[in-house]
């Protein structure tokens, strides 16, 4: 049976056999004397007191919870006796240190501030793999300039890797051992830097002050046109944002009954599902406004000069939204792009004659008002129309192709897109057109019309006309005529459209050779 007491180590307590602590209050008494003529000996004292604590945590479990004494003689022989140091000079006591720990103990990952250009990512890197800083940078420059993913891997970086704070996690940093003396040369090396780091700076304050002042004026005015612009240019994003996002302004050239179509109106038409545009407005919004304020906060931060931590953890904030909004809208065009990958078309026979001149005339729509009067005037403004049913496409494709016999042979071809074959093809047999074979007349209407459910996918219209030989074809003020040697009739491929046209809306042709 031995008797146990309560130690406060660092802020943890810790239940002790007596002999164990006896032990570890001597231990830690020789240090101080060791350390007492030593610069900064009450930081290298707090550092090994929380190296005790830690390995002291270490040692328990739900089965032990009594620091013993060979725990306690385990952690003085890990750190090293005090004595050992004062006996070596400076070069002597870095050689022992690394034959008596031949390996890197407790490696870890922690951003190097001391050394960051920025944030330090690529410094505790370099010090975590024993690069050289140089190299770890340049390859985070080419992974920005050629990857396009290098500024957003750092960020992440940044956010993940803890800094390393006390001289332990520098330690850890670098995989040396944590002793005593490893501990003592890292406060002191710590100190050096600050010492030289401030002397260079004074230095450059004496000879520069007055060069450093101008340019600093400089760069403050630079600062605060850059700023301004920022702030600028997202007030011209700001503005029509508010109007169309959540204005819900009716600015999309598609002729409804009510005039022009607002932008969540499109989205019905064109997303997927139906609660597809609700998820992209939301990403739309964090993405949008996460821009602007970016902009708006750092124009801000430039003008003022403002350089603090919230300041920074908010542009951190903005630009991690922004990405997340990002990647929403991403994952709704992708889901959107999927009910376009398969293409559906059907042929509709419209009929054959036997002449050497057809001619084509273009049927405009001409509805009826209130008073049964013709409206003749026509709104070209848009190439869609729809009402609660239906949507109206204007616009129709002509192709023409070398008849294989003596006579003309007129087909139509209806094509959509959609998820799957058969969902476009159901689109594609949904679309109504007009046309009308009378002799050798050919009369069609400029406009076809489909279901507002089948959305827009791609419908088109085609009006196919095979040519015989000495056949021509009379649109609009346009002469078609197709030459070609009856022997090749019989190669489809030599019968491929080799010509094609287009009916606008007010039934003007254009044609292509």
């Amino acid at each position: 049976m031995k008797k146990t007491v309560s130690v406060n180590i660092k802020g943890l307590n810790f239940l002790v056999e007596e002999d164990a602590y006896e032990l570890l209050q001597d231990y830690l008494e020789r240090l101080k004397r060791v350390l007492s003529t030593a610069k900064d000996s009450n930081e290298i004292l707090e550092d090994i007191e929380l190296r005790i604590a830690e390995l002291c945590s270490q040692r328990l479990n739900d089965s032990k919870s009594v620091i013993e004494m060979n725990d306690i003689q385990e952690i003085i022989a890990m750190l090293g006796e005090p004595e050992e140091y004062v006996e070596q000079d400076e070069e002597d006591q870095g050689s022992s240190t690394y034959q008596q720990y031949g390996h890197h103990s407790e490696r870890r990952l922690f951003r190097d501030t001391e050394n960051a250009t920025f944030a330090g990512v690529c410094a505790g890197i370099a010090n975590y793999l024993h690069w050289d800083v140089v190299i770890v940078r340049a390859i985070f420059v080419l992974i920005f300039l050629f990857g396009g993913f290098g500024l957003p891997l750092y960020i992440i970086l940044w956010i993940i890797i803890p800094k390393a704070k006390s001289t332990i996690d520098k330690l850890r940093m670098k995989g040396r051992p944590i002793t005593v003396e490893t501990v003592r040369e890292e406060v002191e090396n710590a100190a050096e830097n600050i010492t030289k780091k401030g002397r260079k700076f004074s230095r450059a304050v004496r000879n520069d002050d007055q060069y450093s002042k101008r340019v600093s004026r400089v760069g403050r005015v630079i600062a605060s046109i850059i700023g301004i612009g920022l702030i600028g240019f997202g007030l011209m994003l700001l503005i029509p944002f508010l109007i169309f996002m959540i204005g819900g302004f009716d600015f999309i050239p598609v002729q409804s009954e009510q005039g022009l179509i607002s932008f969540p109106e499109l989205g019905d038409l064109v997303l997927a599902n139906s609660g597809d545009f609700t998820i992209l407005k939301i990403g739309m919004l964090m993405a949008g406004f996460s821009i602007i304020l970016f902009l708006f906060s750092l124009g801000s931060m430039l003008i003022m000069r403002i350089n603090n931590t919230w300041s920074k953890l908010s542009l951190l904030v903005l630009f991690i939204t922004g990405i997340i909004g990002f990647f929403i809208c991403m994952n709704i065009a992708m889901r959107t792009g999927t009910d376009f990958v398969a293409g559906g078309e059907v042929e509709k026979e419209i009929g054959s004659i036997q002449t050497t001149e057809l001619f084509v005339r273009a049927k405009t729509n001409e509805p009826i008002s209130k008073t049964g009067m013709k409206i003749k005037s026509q709104d070209d403004f848009g190439l869609i129309e729809m009402d609660d049913k239906d949507i109206t496409q204007y616009g129709v494709r002509f192709k023409y192709i070398q008849s294989a016999d003596s006579l003309f042979h007129i087909h139509e071809l209806f094509e959509a897109r959609g998820g799957s074959h058969k969902s476009s093809v159901n689109r594609a047999e949904n679309i109504q057109h007009n046309i009308n074979l009378d002799s050798n007349l050919l009369i069609l209407d400029t406009y076809y019309r489909y279901p507002v459910k089948d959305k827009l996918r791609a419908q088109q219209v085609t009006v196919v006309i095979e040519i015989p030989n000495g056949g021509s074809v009379h649109v609009d003020d346009r002469i078609i005529k197709l030459g070609g040697d009856d022997d090749n009739h019989d190669d489809y491929n030599e019968r491929y459209p080799i010509e094609d046209g287009y009916l606008k809306r007010s039934g003007k042709y254009r044609h292509w050779d």
